[in-house]
C-alpha cells in the first residue's frame, strides 16, 4: 500500500491514476474496476488534414446538387448564346458576300481611284511641323496684324509705311479708307489716304507717333507733323505741373479731383500723323483733268500726288470716335452725289432733249 501511495503521487494524469490502480488491484486478486466512461458530449481527436481530405473527397456534400443545376443552367445559356452568334456571323457573312457581288459589277473606270500618299508629315515632330494658312487665319492674334490690302494706284510709299505701322510700332487692327474720290476733298487734303490702327496703352501711343515722325524723316527726308503728340520733354513737364497743383490743393484742404474728371492735357488718346504731299497715287480721273485745264489762266496751282495722313488712338478712343463710320457715311454720300449728278448730265446730253431745245423759238425781253 505504501508503494501503491507513493507511485500515485508521482503520477499527475487522473486516467494514469486509474490505470495504475486497476493494475495493482489485479495483481492482487481482487476485482478490476470497470473502465471509466467516457462523457457523451467529448470527441475524439483527428487529426485535421484527415479531416479536410474526408470532407473533400465525400461525394455526399450538400451543396453538390446545387451545384450541378447551376452548372446545367449556365451550360443551356451558353449553348443558346453560341447558338445565336454563330447566326449572327452567318447573316454578316452572307451581307459582305452580297455586297462583294455588287462591287464586282461595278465597270473598272468606276473603281480607278486615286490611292491616297502616305503623309510625310506623320514622322515628322509636332514642334517642326509648319501651322497650315487656314489655323493662321483663325488666330486671333493674326486678324489684329493683319495688313489690309492696298487700293488700286497707290503710292509707292504706302506699302513700307502699312508694313513699318504693324510690324515696327506694334500697331492693331489697321484699317485703310481711299478718300481720294471726295469731291470736295476734306480738309486735310486732296487725294487722301487715311490709315486708321489702334495703340496698346497711352505711352506706346506718344512713343509710336515719335518713332514714326523720326523714321519718316530719316528715310524719306519728310516733314510730318503730328497732332495730338507728347514730347518727351513736354510730358515731363506736365507730370510735374499736375504734382505741384496736387501739392498745393492739398495744403490749402482742398481734395485732389480725379485723374479723369478735368482734362490735364495729359492723356489725350488720340494723335493724327500728317504724313504730307507724296509722289504717285492719282486717279486716272484727276490725270485727265489736269491735262484740260494745263492752258488755263487762272489763280492757285493744280498740286499732283497724294495725301496719306496715319491715325493712332488708343482702343477706348477708337470706339469713342469710329472714325470709319464717320468717314464710310461721309463717301456713301458723294458717291449717290455723282451718280446723280451723271444721271442728269445723260439725260441733258441726250440727242431728243437737245432738238426739244433747239425747236424752241428764242424770245427777247427788252427792259427799258
Amino acid at each position: 500500500m505504501a508503494l501503491a501511495s507513493a507511485a500515485m503521487r508521482g503520477l499527475a494524469c487522473r486516467n494514469c491514476q486509474s490505470t495504475v490502480l486497476r493494475t495493482f488491484i489485479t495483481s492482487l486478486g481482487g476485482v478490476s474496476q470497470p473502465a471509466i466512461q467516457r462523457r457523451t458530449f467529448s470527441r475524439p481527436v483527428r487529426n485535421l488534414s484527415q479531416s479536410r481530405g474526408a470532407f473533400r473527397d465525400s461525394g455526399e456534400h450538400a451543396l453538390n446538387s446545387i451545384n450541378d443545376d447551376f452548372k446545367k443552367e449556365n451550360d443551356e445559356i451558353s449553348a443558346a448564346k453560341a447558338k445565336e452568334l454563330a447566326q449572327e456571323k452567318e447573316q454578316e457573312q452572307k451581307h459582305v458576300e452580297e455586297t462583294l457581288g455588287e462591287e464586282n459589277t461595278i465597270s473598272d473606270e468606276a473603281l480607278q481611284v486615286e490611292t491616297p500618299q502616305p503623309s510625310t508629315e506623320s514622322h515628322i515632330p509636332w514642334y517642326l511641323q509648319q501651322q497650315s494658312q487656314e489655323q493662321a487665319e483663325e488666330s486671333p492674334i493674326a486678324h489684329r496684324q493683319r495688313l489690309p490690302d492696298l487700293p488700286e494706284y497707290a503710292p509707292e510709299i504706302l506699302q513700307p509705311l502699312l508694313q513699318h505701322v504693324s510690324v515696327e510700332l506694334g500697331m492693331d487692327n489697321l484699317t485703310l479708307l481711299d478718300l481720294r474720290e471726295l469731291d470736295p476733298p476734306p480738309a486735310l487734303g486732296s487725294n487722301l489716304l487715311m490709315i486708321i490702327g489702334t495703340a496698346r496703352s497711352e505711352k506706346h501711343l506718344h512713343v509710336s507717333a515719335d518713332r514714326l515722325c523720326r523714321w519718316l524723316r530719316t528715310e524719306y527726308k519728310m516733314t510730318p507733323f503730328a497732332d495730338g503728340l507728347l514730347g518727351r520733354n513736354e510730358l515731363k513737364l506736365k507730370m510735374r505741373r499736375k504734382a505741384k497743383r496736387a501739392r498745393l490743393m492739398s495744403a490749402v484742404g482742398a481734395q485732389a479731383t480725379g485723374g479723369g474728371e478735368v482734362d490735364d492735357g495729359i492723356r489725350t488718346g488720340w494723335v493724327c500723323v500728317n504724313v504730307g504731299r507724296v509722289k504717285d497715287g492719282e486717279l486716272p480721273e484727276d490725270r485727265s483733268k489736269l491735262q484740260r485745264v494745263e492752258g488755263m489762266v487762272g489763280f492757285g496751282a493744280h498740286t499732283t500726288g497724294s495725301n496719306i495722313v496715319v491715325q493712332m488712338l488708343t482702343e477706348e478712343k477708337r470706339g469713342e470716335v469710329d472714325l470709319e463710320k464717320l468717314w464710310t457715311g461721309i463717301m456713301n454720300r458723294a458717291r449717290k452725289q455723282q451718280d446723280k449728278e451723271s444721271e442728269d448730265e445723260r439725260i441733258a446730253a441726250s440727242p431728243e432733249e437737245q432738238a426739244l431745245k433747239d425747236a424752241e423759238p428764242e424770245t427777247m425781253t427788252w427792259r427799258p
